[in-house]
């Protein structure tokens, strides 16, 4: 059997072969860096080029990606740092433009709703009215049919 160990290269390059190990260098775990693949555009590549063929990934590439992408530093305990010398600050960062986006889509939702409950509290003053008037109507008329006949008011025809 072929023993698939991360390899270097001569300028530090590694290769890494698995999700496992790819995670394990991030410091995250392997759903975390399989979302990061998906949503961000995490460094992977796919030898067979099939979705969901075996996966590898190149440090370098790793290390560019993490330091380009935009982040807010959650605060961390000074110094601390995973097995791969990586800040512990930069494996517990969360995507600013992800959050922006999510609160976007949240507040757009909010609005929808706003406009909706508007147009409900419209839909029932109107049905509210209708009802007082259909009642009032209703009155009317029991108060037609309670009169003796010579008491009812004469309509101009």
């Amino acid at each position: 059997m072929i023993n698939f160990t991360p390899l270097s290269t001569s300028n530090g390059r590694r290769v890494l072969h698995s999700w496992k190990e790819i995670a394990s260098y991030t410091g995250r775990g392997v759903r975390t860096i399989q979302r990061y693949e998906v949503q961000f555009g995490f460094p992977i590549h796919r030898p067979a080029g099939a979705p969901r063929s075996a996966v590898l990934a190149f440090s370098d590439e790793i290390d560019r990606w993490l330091s380009s992408s935009p982040t807010r530093l959650v605060s961390q305990p000074d110094g601390q740092t995973n097995q791969n010398g990586h800040s512990t600050d930069n494996a517990h960062s969360i995507d600013m433009d992800v959050l922006y986006a999510k609160a976007r889509a949240s507040v757009q939702q909010a609005e929808s709703m706003r406009r909706r409950l508007e147009n409900t509290q419209l839909m029932l003053a109107k049905i509210f009215t209708s009802m007082q008037q259909a009642q009032e109507k209703s009155r009317r008329l029991a108060t037609l049919f309670e009169c003796p006949q010579w008491q009812r008011p004469m309509h101009d025809a």
